[in-house]
């Protein structure tokens, strides 16, 4: 939080020292009065702040290997765009949305389920979320790409 005071409300560095040695000085005497009661009960709290830093742990580690997994396996258009007409994808009413932290390419998922499956929806959604470090975006900026002549050339 120190780090938002700081880079994104561009306050003082003062204030978010101040926040942090409050905060932190909280913490602190909690923890040590939990060490000191341990015995008598007090291990519950740490034993649930272990488990929820070792599954925040693996999610992030799980979350880096997905995301590595899928920037080094990514599909290139043209790959797809030829097995387009090969493919006799039935299609079915509805829409189909596929997510992904990929700036770039196809997700090796989405070659998975045209390859595998023999039907897929009539509207194809591809939307990809970046977090960004930038604090101010202009209005001007269009963050979004459009893939309509990739779902035309593949279904049509």
């Amino acid at each position: 939080m120190s780090l938002v005071i700081v880079l994104c409300w561009n306050k003082n560095v003062v204030f978010a020292l101040a926040f942090l040695l409050f905060f932190g000085a909280i913490e602190a005497v909690y923890f040590s009065a939990s060490l000191v009661k341990f015995h008598e009960g007090a291990w519950v709290p740490i034993i649930l702040s272990f488990t929820f830093l070792t599954v925040m742990c693996v999610w992030h580690y799980g979350t880096t290997k997905k995301y590595e997994f899928d920037v080094d396996n990514k599909v290139s258009i043209s790959w797809l765009l030829n097995l387009g007409p090969s493919l006799g994808i039935v299609r079915v009413r509805g829409i189909g949305l596929i997510h992904t932290e990929l700036v770039s390419g196809i997700p090796a998922i989405f070659s998975h389920f045209v390859t595998n499956l023999p039907a897929f929806h009539q509207v194809s959604c591809h939307a990809f979320c970046v977090l960004l470090t930038v604090i101010d975006v202009n209005a001007n900026v269009l963050l979004c790409s459009h893939l309509n002549t990739l779902v035309k050339e593949l279904f049509n």
